[in-house]
């Protein structure tokens, strides 16, 4: 994987998860648009953080820990990404919330399969659990965010119909129209291109859309 280390725990490696992280394929689409997109001097911010793949990778271009900040709703993968920062010799900060309009709760499906999780739908065999939601715009500010690195199920139908901060230069993000429809994608890229951002084709494919400004 890159020549990064993963340790997943057996009750988590699923069929399919276990042969595309075998194969290389595990992320394999955001991994390439992070490669092609992301430059040292960015600050990277991350929803969705799953077993700290991207982020790992992240940060051997953005060397910089303090720079790299990653958003997971799932409590059970926050120990696991800050193992496979330590094994692989990176760092971070992570925390432990959903990302949405304000600040409250939020139910969240965490599914056997931990990238199935979703905070908009549940696909019958999660548990869902309430977690604690802190606005999006606002953490983007905070952070300084200049790339941005996506993919919560569904969940960027309420978060990439905003007006992005100036400073925000990249998006990279896995879309779901089969949960939030092919209609509603459509016009998250439309809102993105109004923004002055154009997509980045050497860095997309039919699941991973890159944007930059």
């Amino acid at each position: 994987m890159r020549d990064i280390h993963l340790e997943v725990d057996s009750a988590a490696l699923n069929q399919p998860l276990e042969a595309a992280l075998t194969s290389g394929r595990y992320e394999g689409s955001e991994a390439k648009a992070l490669q092609l997109l992301l430059r040292p001097e960015d600050h990277y911010f991350e929803l969705g953080g799953g077993l700290g793949f991207m982020s790992t990778l992240a940060g051997r271009i953005v060397v910089d820990p303090a720079r790299i900040h990653v958003f997971e709703a799932n409590p059970e993968l926050i120990p696991v990404i800050k193992k496979t920062w330590a094994v692989n010799g990176t760092g971070g900060n992570v925390y432990n919330f959903m990302l949405g309009t304000g600040k409250g709760q939020h139910k969240f499906h965490v599914s056997k399969a931990f990238w199935a999780s979703s905070g908009q739908i549940d696909y019958g065999n999660s548990k869902t659990i309430v977690v604690e939601q802190r606005d999006f715009l606002r953490q983007l500010d905070r952070k300084a965010a200049t790339f941005v690195m996506m993919d919560i199920e569904g969940g960027e139908r309420d978060l990439l119909n905003k007006v992005l901060p100036p400073r925000v230069r990249a998006v990279v993000a896995e879309y779901h129209p089969t949960i939030i429809g092919a209609d509603t994608v459509a016009a998250l890229w439309a809102n993105l291109e109004s923004q002055g951002f154009r997509i980045a084709p050497e860095a997309s494919d039919n699941k991973v859309r890159s944007y930059v400004r």
